[in-house]
């Protein structure tokens, strides 16, 4: 009798095997499309084109990039028409909810039975990526959130697809009608108690747990693994945290970064760090790096923007997807693990819209690579306000408030250098330890955010 695999065992196909694979999947995808897809089946009779035209992934080119906006307008126009299709098609597993639109309602995302047992197997993969083994234990520290997100749940769902436990500390109170929430100080004595192995969550709130458990004397030898997401983790704050870590026992913990997204139902992982984000279920989406004005895929090794494309859904179905960032991918083996995938080889950017201030474009996400490089992991909110918010035509303040004790030195030093990433002089406040965490949207913490009269 042949042995089965083990269950740890991460199995990727070869170069040949992934290309074969892609292409049959994306086969069956367009046939969906241009039968089911309210939204793709329309653009493409508006563009003249015809099944025929999509013989292979190569002449997905011939389709428009898709834009948040577009998907967040009409979301129920990305899902499947299912009627017919095999009951786990048709069946609605659940529904996530990205982190806000434009409106400031979440877009849903619609995943069917047949995508959750996929999305199953993509956690799977995730973990077995970063080195997770059945001996492991999870501490889960995203928080319930008002509408339901991928990051608390599909933590669960990644420990159920490895069969390893999970602690899910539920950290916070995210609504009036939520009563379980626990404080920081208890989340800290739940992790030493649980003797968990992997920390799980935001980089700025597992700092904060940290950093607390330093100052309570907790020790957590057992802390081998590291897991973050939502944010940037500059490499001084991934300094920063390992330092930390060593303080409270866990002098081994390796971090590792990811880049998630709804619309992946999980995220690119690192094996090692540098080693470059990977795609962990290549033969299921495709992840590409485009020409940000044309729409053309650009060589690997070439930075621009990140798009997604799946090639196996049921539910809600994205092509050509732009996802808001810029990076540079490698499609070689990867030299740390052997893996054949997408891989992003370059901190993914934000292409966020350019803000007004004081009569001044400014790129917010140029200010905060900035800053993070210079605070690391000590959380902080940069937010445009109105001089007068009573009044229409007041003028605009750009404010810095930094957690820590009055350090003018600092605040000159800060000063000096928004001025420099923006051209305006913010205004720097020092603020209480903790005072900055209430400036979460959902379950990450929001680094900017514009609070003027007229929005």
């Amino acid at each position: 009798m042949k042995a089965c695999a083990p269950k740890d065992h991460l199995h990727f196909p070869n170069e040949v095997q992934l290309q074969e694979a892609r292409e049959a999947a994306f086969a069956q995808t367009m046939d969906l499309v241009f039968e089911r897809h309210p939204f793709y089946r329309e653009r493409l009779a508006n563009l003249k084109l015809k099944r025929a035209d999509f013989r292979t992934l190569a002449d997905l080119q011939r389709l428009p990039l898709t834009t948040k906006a577009e998907y967040m307008a009409t979301p129920q126009r990305f899902v499947l028409e299912n009627e017919g299709l095999p009951l786990e098609m048709q069946t609605v597993w659940d529904t996530m909810y990205t982190t806000g639109s434009t409106s400031g309602r979440p877009t849903p995302f619609v995943s069917t039975s047949y995508d959750f047992f996929n999305i199953l197997e993509l956690q799977r993969n995730m973990l077995l990526l970063r080195g997770v083994t059945q001996q492991d234990t999870i501490a889960n520290l995203f928080p319930i959130t008002p509408t339901p997100h991928g990051a608390w749940i599909r933590v669960l769902h990644a420990a159920a697809s490895l069969n390893v436990p999970v602690i899910s500390a539920m950290p916070g109170n995210p609504s009036p009608y939520f009563h379980l929430g626990n404080g920081l100080d208890q989340v800290v004595h739940l992790i030493g108690n649980s003797a968990a192995t992997i920390l799980w969550g935001v980089p700025s709130y597992i700092q904060r747990l940290v950093m607390r458990a330093i100052e309570l004397k907790q020790r957590w030898p057992a802390v081998r693994l590291v897991f973050v997401t939502g944010e940037a983790l500059p490499e001084t704050a991934r300094s920063q945290m390992q330092q930390a870590l060593e303080q409270v026992g866990a002098k081994a913990a390796r971090i590792s970064i990811s880049y998630g997204a709804t619309e992946m139902q999980g995220g690119m992982v690192e094996c090692a760090p540098g080693a470059g984000l990977h795609n962990p279920l290549p033969t299921q989406m495709l992840v590409d790096v485009v020409d940000a004005q044309t729409g053309q895929s650009l060589p690997d090794g070439h930075s621009g923007a990140v798009v997604l494309t799946h090639l196996n859904r049921r539910g809600t179905l994205l092509l050509r997807y732009a996802l808001g960032d810029f990076s540079v991918r490698t499609q070689v083996p990867c030299p740390h693990c052997g893996v054949v995938t997408d891989r992003l080889v370059q901190t993914p950017r934000r292409v966020d819209a350019m803000v007004k201030v004081k009569g001044m474009l400014i790129h917010p996400e140029a200010i905060l690579t900035s800053l993070d490089q210079q605070l690391g992991a000590t959380p902080y909110l940069l937010s445009v306000r109105s001089v007068a918010p009573d009044q229409p035509l007041s003028g605009d303040r750009l404010v810095l408030q930094v957690e820590g004790p009055r350090d003018p030195e600092r605040a000159t030093l800060l000063t000096d250098q928004v001025k420099q990433a923006c051209g305006v002089t913010p205004e720097v406040h020092f603020e209480a330890t903790g005072a900055l965490a209430t400036s979460a949207s959902g379950w990450k913490a929001k680094k900017f955010v514009d609070l003027r009269a007229a929005h």
